[in-house]
């Protein structure tokens, strides 16, 4: 009866919502038609047809894998729905199916980083301490997507690491950032140093032993997480990781401009220093390509990017325009 009851109020919540269709398994993080599966044993199968049967059967899901719903109104029993698992649309027996609501709203869907002394945090496919339902593993720094902070140890989290949901203890996530609670998420920043570089580290603290990577002046990193008043989340494209930085060196901010590159004769040369030399040439840009300024600091050579080449670097300004 319960059941049935849920079934009508979710129908009834169904009509009075636009269906959104996700594109990938983040997308479906911030819909209001998101279930989860619940099988007491084997799976629940992801069907092509609305019927019982072996041979329609187009993947399994198992008890914490989510699904998008797009359509409740088919044969009596089956949900049409978006498997993020399988990037694909089926059918499913919707008696196997929890809406998902958490206890604490204000945790769903924001992100949060992990933080372990030494070690890793597992994925987890069930809420339990077993090695042998660990499904992935997560290393300081690395983030992941609250769906479900109900439970007092284990919260239900989508990986974009691992491109992959589960559990994880609670105890070793912290921040709690959406995009939408701060300015700054997502912004691009550039580092600044007078000399040597920034480290790009593991942890929130000045130690050499947990530096990742060096940032030198003109690289630029994605904003993540900027809570902390020292020290900042980012992505650094360069070396493809997330990590923190000192806020203290960096720069901008804002919408950065596009220019034109235009020589008469030649190419314009893309560097990887600002000096006229044969041997820092990184690529070459021709009239016609389109560059973003970066950095413009310089008298000289401006710090750009470049999407035909994918690429950073220096470029003589007298060629932009």
């Amino acid at each position: 009866m319960i059941k049935e009851k849920r079934k009508v109020l979710t129908l009834l919540a169904a009509a009075a919502l636009a269906v959104s269709v996700p594109g990938n398994s983040a997308d479906v993080q911030a819909s209001s038609n998101t279930f989860r599966v619940n099988v007491a044993t084997g799976y629940l199968a992801l069907r092509n047809d609305t019927s019982f049967d072996t041979s329609n059967e187009i993947g399994e899901l198992y008890t914490g894998d989510l699904v998008e719903v797009a359509d409740y109104t088919g044969a009596t029993g089956y949900w049409y729905v978006y498997s993020p698992k399988y990037d694909r649309y089926g059918y499913v027996n919707n008696d196997y199916l929890d809406a998902v609501v958490s206890s604490s709203p204000s945790y769903s869907n924001s992100n949060w980083t992990v933080s372990v002394d030494k070690g890793y945090l597992a994925l987890r496919s069930a809420k339990a301490f077993d090695s042998s339902n660990e499904i992935g593993q997560l290393y300081s720094g690395d983030t992941v997507c609250v769906s479900d902070s109900s439970d007092p140890s284990y919260w239900y989290v989508y990986s974009p690491k691992l491109n992959s949901y589960g559990y994880v203890n609670k105890d070793y996530l912290y921040g709690g950032s959406s995009g939408s609670s701060t300015g700054y998420f997502g912004e691009t920043r550039t580092v600044h140093v007078d000399k040597g570089y920034l480290a790009l580290r593991s942890m929130k603290a000045y130690d050499s032993s947990n530096e990742l990577g060096e940032l030198y002046t003109g690289d630029t990193v994605q904003l993540m997480d900027t809570s902390d008043s020292q020290y900042w989340y980012v992505y650094s494209p360069k070396y493809d990781l997330n990590g923190f930085v000192n806020k203290d060196y960096l720069t901008g901010g804002t919408a950065y401009a596009t220019k034109t590159v235009h020589v008469s004769k030649g190419y314009l040369a893309l560097r990887n220093a600002k000096a006229y030399d044969t041997s820092n040439e990184i690529g070459q840009l021709n009239t016609g390509d389109t560059v973003q300024l970066i950095d413009s600091n310089d008298s000289q050579y401006w710090y750009v990017y470049s999407p035909r080449l994918m690429n950073y670097g220096y470029v003589n300004k007298d060629y932009l325009y």
